[in-house]
């Protein structure tokens, strides 16, 4: 009896409706076909770190993350799918499933090699150029600290900077770049969802 009651209940959870997640072959179609990609896209995707200039990292803002609507399906041409897979082996990675456009796309293989850990509520609600800035910006912040013997994490114009060998205005320059990435930081991760 209770072999019949097992494989009564296995059959029972089977047959449970699971929700429906859009693939990552539907995301990248609807980018493509939303932006109008063709092969010279791919052209772009042999050096994706170029595409996030040192210009862009001195800026540091909050960039708005697109809007793509997503269909459940998806069809797509001979051509268009032939450009989704070849995308799909060269940019290999989790958070390409929460690109929105061609930019995200090619961001998101150095923002998974920087911090393979970030949760969906942030890839879904940033655009990945600011959160690879934000990384970036904790990577500068570490190093400034370390330079400036600075390891409290807190600046302020009395703390004493020891090993610090620099003129004045060297220093204000430090401290002010400090604080621009502590508060770019602040801004990314303390946001409420």
């Amino acid at each position: 009896m209770d072999l019949l009651h097992n494989i009564r209940s296995y059959r029972a959870r089977q047959r449970k409706k699971q929700p429906y997640r859009r693939t990552v072959f539907n995301t990248i179609s609807c980018i493509i076909r939303g932006y109008g990609l063709g092969a010279d896209f791919l052209k772009l995707s042999n050096h994706p770190e170029d595409f996030l200039s040192d210009e862009r990292m001195g800026r540091a803002k909050n960039k708005a993350k697109m809007m793509l609507e997503i269909p459940p399906f998806s069809l797509v041409s001979r051509e268009e799918y032939w450009l989704v897979m070849t995308i799909l082996a060269k940019l290999d990675n989790p958070y390409l499933a929460f690109a929105r456009s061609p930019e995200e796309m090619l961001l998101s293989v150095p923002l998974y090699e920087s911090n393979p850990s970030l949760g969906s509520e942030h890839l879904l609600r940033y655009h990945f150029e600011t959160l690879l800035l934000c990384q970036r910006a904790k990577e500068e912040l570490a190093d400034l600290e370390k330079r400036s013997g600075n390891s409290g994490g807190t600046v302020g114009p009395g703390k004493d900077m020891e090993g610090y060998r620099g003129e004045p205005s060297h220093l204000n320059d430090l401290l002010e770049r400090i604080k621009r990435l502590q508060t770019f930081i602040a801004n990314v991760e303390n946001t409420r969802f």
